[in-house]
């Protein structure tokens, strides 16, 4: 029996050893761990909020960047549409801002100076007259030169106002 009493004391105090070095040596340094692991915590809670007002300051920062960008996009389209309005009709008007009407296939200097003198300076004064209008301020040269392409030369006039009025803004054109 001795030899039993002995293995049994022998566990016993193994088991004692065992369990003050785990009390002292294992215990204290986990709680040392934990103690580190929430300090580090803390650390980066801070670290985090840190970022945090960095990457807010840089979104807000992107945000003024980016509304910036789009007024400057928007005034772009801007003069984008006024330089292909000002390509649409830059042939239409001369140089002082009056509608150029030689423009018109058919008018040529002399029947532009006809039509001015009777009044009529734009294409869409133009587009208003009849036939009967042109041969009455042209005579005898409406006849020999438009009375097959009078209606085609008025037509040409009522695209003309129209791409004019498209180009300044107006809604609607004769």
């Amino acid at each position: 029996m001795n030899i039993v009493a002995a293995f049994i004391l022998g566990l016993l105090i193994g088991w004692l050893v065992e369990w003050v070095i785990d009390w002292f040596y294992w215990r204290g340094r986990v709680q040392s761990l934990a103690e580190e692991n929430a300090r580090l915590q803390r650390e980066r809670s801070d670290t985090d909020g840190e970022e945090k007002a960095t990457l807010l300051r840089a979104h807000k920062k992107l945000g003024e960047e980016n509304s910036g960008l789009q007024l400057r996009i928007a005034e772009l389209e801007d003069e984008i549409n006024r330089i292909r309005a000002a390509a649409l009709i830059g042939h239409l008007l001369n140089k002082d801002g009056t509608h150029n009407l030689q423009a018109i296939k058919g008018i040529g200097p002399t029947f532009a100076k006809r039509l001015n003198d009777s009044g009529i300076k734009t294409f869409e004064q133009l587009a208003q007259q009849t036939p009967q209008d042109m041969e009455r301020i042209l005579g005898t040269l409406y006849k020999r030169f438009f009375a097959k392409k009078g209606n085609a030369i008025l037509d040409q006039a009522k695209g003309f106002a129209k791409n004019i009025a498209a180009a300044q803004g107006k809604r609607k054109a004769p």
